[in-house]
């Protein structure tokens, strides 16, 4: 099953203004159903299937159109991997940000919710990251995390049973002083992120060893070392069966007498 493309276009203006506009674009750009009123100001327009053509293209056909109102497109697969945002005033082109996901765990924050929490994404930083994020998911923001108790002062953490976050968010809200460590205790995987901002935006994002980790983030090396000890035995089953899985293709290759599998990586947990 394909995974469907969300599409959104926000306008804000005169509520006279975008009443027209919305009388006009029906079955154009979406059916009346899936558009609403956020206020008496904002205009939402939502497309479930992709808009059909290119979501930029589209977006600046409408500012053309309507360079009276702003216009802020968002467009993401519905796991919100990777998702694009653009901005137009007065028919130009304010902003265009593409978002790479670098790493993405829930983060309870709030048990009264009847849903896990949300979301701690990380994203390479591109000077459009901050301004897109705070237009569009204000609350895609790290500093409420900094109230937290955590595992050891100025640290937080969460685990989605396979990979554990270790956050120290940012010093300041204009600080990009963050940093996490992200540990694959069962396959003897770890991360380092440096630089991370308050809305996740991240200077460098890379695997290093559990010593190199340890030694980069001291206060942390008692709370790795009892992680790190409790998953001895799934780690040296992991490897086990890395070795197997390396004589198996060894063999494979041998019979048919040339390198097929010699690119295949055998460990299908690389970060």
């Amino acid at each position: 099953m394909a995974t469907p493309v969300i599409t959104v276009f926000t306008l804000t203006g005169p509520q006279d203004r975008l009443r027209q506009i919305a009388r006009a674009r029906a079955y154009r750009t979406c059916a009346p159903e899936h558009m609403k009123w956020e206020d008496e100001t904002t205009l939402v327009m939502t497309l479930e299937s992709g808009i059909g053509t290119s979501f930029l293209g589209h977006g600046l056909g409408l500012s053309d159109e309507y360079p009276d109102v702003s216009i802020r497109g968002m467009e993401y697969f519905d796991c919100f991997d990777d998702p694009a945002f653009a901005k137009w005033q007065g028919g130009q082109l304010v902003y265009e940000a593409d978002l790479i996901t670098v790493f993405g765990i829930l983060f309870p924050t709030d048990a009264t919710k009847d849903w896990p929490g949300c979301s701690a994404s990380f994203w390479h930083r591109s000077p459009p990251l901050a301004t897109a994020i705070a237009e569009n998911c204000p609350d895609f923001d790290l500093m409420p995390l900094r109230r937290l108790a955590g595992p050891v002062p100025g640290w937080v953490e969460t685990t989605d049973g396979f990979a554990t976050l270790f956050l120290r968010p940012p010093s300041t809200p204009d600080a990009q002083d963050g940093l996490g460590v992200i540990l694959y205790p069962e396959i003897g995987r770890s991360t380092l992120v440096t630089g991370i901002d308050r809305f996740g935006g991240v200077a460098r994002f890379r695997r290093q060893s559990y010593g190199q980790i340890s030694a980069s983030c001291p206060e942390l090396r008692a709370v790795l070392r009892d992680r790190w000890n409790v998953s001895e035995k799934k780690r040296r089953k992991a490897r086990q069966e890395r070795k197997v899985l390396r004589r198996r293709l060894k063999k494979a290759e041998e019979e048919r007498g040339d390198s097929v599998f010699s690119f295949v990586e055998t460990d299908p947990w690389v970060i």
